[in-house]
């Protein structure tokens, strides 16, 4: 038989770990929580996805204007319909699409599940990109 104190390292090796992983998980979920959607005809079209990413892109860099790329995307946005899909879900499943870098990085470091209205993610994007 083995030395206990060899077992004990394996065990606290194995607790690290697990609680290493599970930790990691949870830091993957998005920062947005997506509202219940009663449709179930909802999903992300690919279609919208490239058009939004050919027509506005936010990146955080100088000289971008957050206001702007708000507008655009609200342009854009409010020309989707669902039946049963609130306009909230819509735009905070696609906003995501419009950013990239620096700016995508700063959303997903958002604590998971923090986000919840687009309001408050319009909120938070202007106060990052344009504060007061």
């Amino acid at each position: 038989m083995g030395d206990p104190q060899d077992h004990n390292v394996v065990l606290l090796e194995e607790q690290t770990t697990g609680y290493y992983l599970t930790a990691r998980a949870a830091d993957m979920r998005s920062p947005i929580q997506h509202p219940q959607v009663p449709a179930n005809n909802f999903e992300v079209n690919t279609s919208v996805i490239t058009m939004l990413r050919g027509s506005i892109v936010f990146s955080g860099k100088e000289g971008e204007c957050p206001r702007s790329h708000l507008r655009r995307f609200h342009e854009l946005i409010n020309g989707i319909k669902i039946n049963g899909v609130p306009a909230d879900a819509i735009q905070l499943r696609y906003f995501p699409f419009t950013l990239e870098g620096q700016a995508k990085e700063c959303l997903d470091t958002r604590p998971p599940g923090s986000i919840t209205t687009f309001a408050n993610l319009a909120d938070k994007f202007l106060t990052r990109y344009h504060p007061p």
